[in-house]
């Protein structure tokens, strides 16, 4: 039977996508897809873009196996409940879910998972207040905000988000849709050469405003605005919904995942590393160890769902095309660190759960905002350079240098903390980092081969999406993918 619609999705956005996939399920009976059409298929990797695509593909009679080095599914969707008290858990990884995601509503519709709204739980900068400079800095609907650094008569007083549109929105006008498949034109590839941080000076912004811009979201990727490809941050600013609802998956987003895995069942196979991809004109045939022991399934298909970062560690015979190679080898992965801060109570105001700074800790947010009980969870967010040096310290030095940080911020907090933990994906040695991110140049070089297919391969993940670090860019890749499968093994 199944799952019972979750209310608390929008009904707009969910009936959307099922008509999407009624039509892909039509197709699939409409070419014959049965028992007798049927393909082998290999998954490499049980992120949600392997998942989603073994979903998928099973659902259409395929024969999938999903191979999973980790001893869980999710990949970068983590979340984490051990060491913390009070029944409290946090996110490692993927946290929210815009209201213009499709994909992620669809499938959370579809598989029974509860969303919830996330009220002002977010990170794009637009919290109570900021700290700049040593500083609180009040930002609130309607009053101008003193910043502590100079700005432009034009600047003055205004908040981030203000500040960005001012510079960025009329550029966002001209790059165009980042979902059409002939994107980018070249209108937009005239910013890939540029940082984000030289666009801003470039339209007129001073550095006092560029200093303001960066605060939270922008300047979470890669090494920050000075070091970001312009156009791959304009790509995910082109894709934010004005305003509109945000979602949280109730009770921790790992319930997303297992509950794919709860579908798939032993389809799954934990535990198995991929370590070689040999392919010919007739099938594929992918080398993992298991159990200690090496071993080799074959196929009609593989769906390479592995971080690149991953993928360079494993042979592949014959090699893959130049440009496949040069994307593989070249993909940036963001360094990110986590760190949280358990208190017996909250030093800050309850309508306060974000607030972007300059310091080394950059992002401090409520990580439990809504769970019940008078405990927190302060969690530092922090990327690039900052994230690994905090990666690079002992786990208790990495939670007294956040406490030092924080109280910098929250002063009380030293009074209310209980204990801390804290998570570094540079260590993790299944991503080697967190979401893509693209230098200068690098988006136009990388994007034509980061989902094409080679031969029989195909290639998912939130990196070969026009949304990486989002859950709708990975289920959506996984999507992708097995459309790609599925019309590949019903031709002719």
């Amino acid at each position: 039977m199944a799952p019972a619609a979750d209310p608390k999705v929008p009904a707009a956005i969910t009936r959307r996508e099922f008509v999407a996939r009624s039509a892909f399920a039509a197709a699939a009976l409409a070419t014959g897809c049965g028992r007798g059409a049927s393909a082998r298929v290999i998954v490499a990797g049980a992120g949600l873009a392997g998942l989603a695509a073994a979903y998928d593909l099973a659902r259409l009679g395929h024969d999938v196996t999903v191979l999973e080095a980790r001893d869980r599914p999710g990949g970068r969707v983590l979340t984490l409940r051990d060491g913390f008290d009070g029944g409290v858990h946090v996110e490692a990884g993927a946290v929210f879910v815009p209201g213009n995601h499709h994909h992620t509503l669809g499938y959370a519709r579809e598989l029974g998972v509860a969303l919830v709204p996330a009220g002002a739980r977010t990170r794009g900068g637009a919290g109570a207040r900021c700290f700049v400079r040593g500083r609180p800095v009040q930002v609130r609907p309607g009053e101008p905000v003193r910043w502590p650094m100079p700005l432009s008569p034009e600047e003055e007083g205004l908040a981030p988000h203000a500040l960005r549109a001012r510079y960025l929105d009329p550029v966002l006008a001209e790059i165009g849709d980042p979902r059409h498949p002939s994107w980018p034109g070249p209108a937009a590839l005239r910013y890939d050469g540029l940082t984000l941080a030289a666009l801003l000076r470039a339209r007129g912004a001073s550095a006092g405003a560029v200093e303001a811009i960066r605060l939270g979201y922008l300047d979470e990727w890669g090494d920050g605005v000075d070091a970001c490809s312009a156009l791959s941050l304009l790509r995910d600013l082109a894709q934010q919904g004005p305003g509109g609802a945000v979602y949280l998956v109730e009770g921790g987003t790992d319930r997303l995942p297992y509950a794919f895995a709860a579908r798939l069942g032993e389809r799954i196979r934990y535990g198995a590393e991929v370590t070689g991809i040999h392919r010919d004109g007739g099938g594929v045939r992918v080398g993992f160890g298991w159990r200690r022991r090496l071993q080799a399934l074959e196929a009609d298909y593989l769906v390479c769902a592995l971080p690149f970062p991953t993928l360079r560690t494993v042979r592949v015979t014959p090699p893959f095309s130049a440009g496949k190679r040069r994307a593989v080898e070249g993909l940036r992965a963001t360094s990110v660190s986590r760190v949280y801060l358990q208190l017996r109570e909250r030093c800050w105001d309850p309508g306060e759960t974000a607030v972007p700074t300059d310091l080394p800790v950059m992002h401090l947010g409520d990580a439990t905002a809504g769970q019940p009980g008078p405990r927190a969870v302060l969690e530092a967010f922090v990327t690039g350079p900052s994230a690994r040096r905090i990666a690079a310290m002992a786990p208790e030095a990495r939670v007294a240098f956040a406490r030092e940080q924080a109280e910098r911020v929250h002063p009380g907090l030293a009074r209310a903390f209980e204990r801390g933990a804290s998570y570094c994906w540079d260590a993790d040695p299944w991503a080697q980092g967190d979401y893509a991110w693209f230098a200068p140049g690098e988006l136009g070089a990388f994007l034509p081969h980061l989902a094409r297919p080679e031969g029989r391969v195909h290639f998912a993940g939130d990196h070969t999406s026009s949304l990486p670090g989002w859950m709708q860019g990975a289920l959506g890749s996984g999507r992708r993918a097995a459309e790609e499968v599925h019309a590949a093994a019903t031709a002719g």
